[in-house]
Order: C-alpha cells, then sequence, then structure tokens
C-alpha cells in the first residue's frame, strides 16, 4: 500500500513534521525517496526478509520513514518503547534475537556491524 500511495501521488502531501521553529511539509515522492534508501542502508546492515527490528524511539517522523523501510527490506518491525529499556543500556534489544536501531539517536545494537554507513542522513 505504500509503494502505491507513494505512485499515486507522487506530489500529494504525505506528512507535516516539526522542523527547527517551524514545520516542514514533505511530499509522498521525497517520503518514497528517503524510504528507499534507508531500506537499502538496512539490507546493507544484514537485514534480511523476515529479520525483527526493534525501534526504540517516541513517536516521530523518522520513526514512521523507519518503520516503512523495515518493511520495504521485507522485515519486521517489533516496537520497543523508550520506557521499556533500561537507561544504561539504551541499545540493548529486550527482545532475544532483534537487532535494535534507534531513528532518534542514529545509534544500533552491536548486532550490527560498526562500520556500516548511516543510513538517516
Amino acid at each position: 500500500m505504500f509503494l502505491d500511495r507513494v505512485a499515486a501521488t507522487p506530489h500529494a502531501e504525505a506528512f507535516r513534521y516539526p522542523h527547527d521553529h517551524g514545520w516542514e511539509s514533505v511530499t509522498w515522492e521525497q517520503v518514497g525517496e528517503r524510504v528507499h534508501h534507508l531500506a537499502a542502508g538496512l539490507i546493507s546492515l544484514g537485514i534480511a526478509a523476515e529479520d525483527r527490528v526493534a525501534l526504540a524511539s517516541s513517536t516521530r517522523y523518522e520513526w514512521v520513514l523507519t518503520d516503512f523501510a523495515v518493511m520495504c527490506a521485507g522485515a519486521a518491525t517489533t516496537t520497543v518503547y523508550p520506557t521499556t529499556i533500561a537507561p544504561t543500556s539504551p541499545t540493548s534489544s529486550p527482545i532475544p534475537a532483534a537487532g535494535s536501531w534507534s531513528p532518534r539517536t542514529k545509534s544500533r545494537s552491536t548486532s550490527c556491524s560498526r562500520t556500516a554507513p548511516n543510513c538517516l542522513r
């Protein structure tokens, strides 16, 4: 459905999110491009079809992009709320065998390569 929406209404506004001191508006085409790049980054990190990816973040625009990217990479999102993570280990996943990555802090668990490209640029 996401890719269908991007194709059907590329120039329509998809999201509006807080940015600096105002609001930023993005089109479906822009979202599609960003999600494509994020999905490619996830795949380059070794995320494969049917993998589970734990996302730890408050609700925000980047979380939505990352969730779409996980799905486009063929994986499944496992939501981890910031309140469920111990403050001493912000990148550890409470989900066994799930790699974790925080779109807010751009940090990942050690299950992914430390030399991987920064997918959130």
